[in-house]
């Protein structure tokens, strides 16, 4: 046979051991990893205690009262009760409440599913020293309170176990709920109402809802913003997160019933943690009658002490009567001084500024400009009433407007070197 003939024969030789070598690994490779597959799943060997160890455990906290966001720190003890006496593989167990999210612990824990944790040492005893875990949590929001458990276990002992209850501590919020609406509308005619939320507290206010209750016979027509459920009579708005002195508005125009009545419109608003306010607007369906309404703004929401602030005041005659004897009345707030206006005004005292209107034809509408100064103090709230009243059997209507007055700012002398 020649060289070559032999060299194939090497060749082929090599590859039917390769292919046997592989197969044979492949085989063995699924043996062993189900063998370790079984060695895993079986439990530690049971190691008898020494004498008749008694496993003792407590568990207390160090905030009795913790806030929404704060951190508590667990301390868990456990021991073996009985001198001379050991238990051994000891497990200690800890079942943290919903409400509470783990931050760390000490020593290290194993964490389980479900919010458990899994501490182990050797074994307790033979004294009776205590051994102390930590735990350290973060409290969630929209708890009322934590019940954490505990459980201490060893191999041939009887498990300890323990609890601790931690009351949530909520501060102090108000949501406060404004409705404005005429208070009287002809039979068949639009009627506006403006809800205004605000949070009063000075802590931030969440999951906040407001609804409406329209009144039998009322038509709803649309609202600004859309509500995020419209099951008439039933309005709803999830308006979500209000800083502390923050207020959302929302404005509803329905149309009044076809024939005349006393309606009383009904809004609410919660949020997480407080209990639901209530605001009621009523109402006077009408077939005829003088209806005054008036309304105000300002050239700004937010004034510095020494601004000048200009007031626009609308009035108008929204029913289907002439009114007579019409007199706009605007009491202007403590440090707020009155300039020029357009029309001038009939006659004024320190802060009530008093225009003689007269007869108002169904429909008609005018507006009045006054240029005011802001003087003191700082950091406060203007709150400026204006009133429109008529002659006997005319409606009439009240308006409230409200401007921010900035705190004051110091500004320290910048020296460069």
């Amino acid at each position: 046979m020649s060289h070559p003939t032999r060299s194939k024969l090497s060749v082929i030789l090599i590859i039917v051991l390769l292919v046997g070598a592989i197969g044979l690994v492949t085989w063995l490779l699924p043996v062993s990893r189900s063998q370790a597959a079984v060695e895993e799943s079986e439990p530690a060997a049971f190691i008898s205690p020494i004498g008749v160890p008694q496993l003792s455990l407590s568990k207390r906290s160090d905030s009795p009262a913790p806030v929404p966001g704060s951190l508590i720190n667990y301390t868990l003890s456990y021991s073996n009760s009985i001198t001379g006496t050991q238990a051994f593989a000891v497990r200690l167990y800890d079942f943290l409440p919903a409400g509470v999210q783990f931050v760390s612990s000490n020593p290290a824990a194993t964490q389980l599913p479900n919010g458990l944790l899994l501490f182990t040492a050797p074994s307790v005893g033979p004294d009776t020293a205590n051994h102390d875990v930590t735990v350290q949590v973060r409290v969630l929001e929209g708890y009322a309170q934590l019940a954490n458990h505990a459980l201490v276990s060893a191999d041939g002992a009887v498990p300890a176990t323990a609890s601790v209850m931690t009351t949530i501590s909520h501060p102090w919020g108000e949501l406060l709920l404004d409705k404005s609406g005429p208070a009287a509308a002809v039979v068949n005619t639009p009627i506006v109402y403006v809800l205004k939320c605000q949070n009063s507290s000075a802590v931030t206010l969440t999951d906040v809802t407001v609804a409406d209750v329209l009144p039998a016979g009322l038509t709803f027509v649309n609202a600004s913003p859309a509500p995020d459920a419209a099951t008439v009579p039933l309005l709803q708005w999830s308006l979500g997160t209000l800083a502390p002195g923050e207020s959302r508005s929302i404005t509803v125009t329905t149309t009044a019933p076809s024939y005349p009545a006393s309606i009383t419109n009904t809004a609410l608003a919660s949020a997480r943690q407080l209990t639901m306010t209530t605001a009621l607007r009523s109402t006077q369906v009408v077939t005829q009658a003088p209806i005054l309404r008036v309304s105000k703004s300002a050239s700004a929401a937010r004034v510095n002490v020494g601004d000048t602030l200009v007031y626009t005041l609308h009035y108008a005659n929204i029913g289907n009567q002439a009114a007579t004897g019409v007199v706009l009345t605007d009491t202007l707030p403590t440090g707020v001084t009155a300039g020029a206006a357009n029309p001038p005004w009939t006659n004024a005292t320190a802060q009530a500024i008093v225009w003689q209107i007269g007869a108002l034809a169904p429909g008609a509408s005018g507006q009045l400009v006054m240029t005011t100064t802001v003087n003191s103090p700082w950091n406060r709230t203007l709150t400026n009433t204006v009133d429109l009243t008529g002659a006997a059997g005319s409606f009439p209507d009240h308006f409230e407007l409200e401007i921010i007055v900035r705190p004051s700012i110091i500004y320290l002398p910048l020296v460069l070197r």
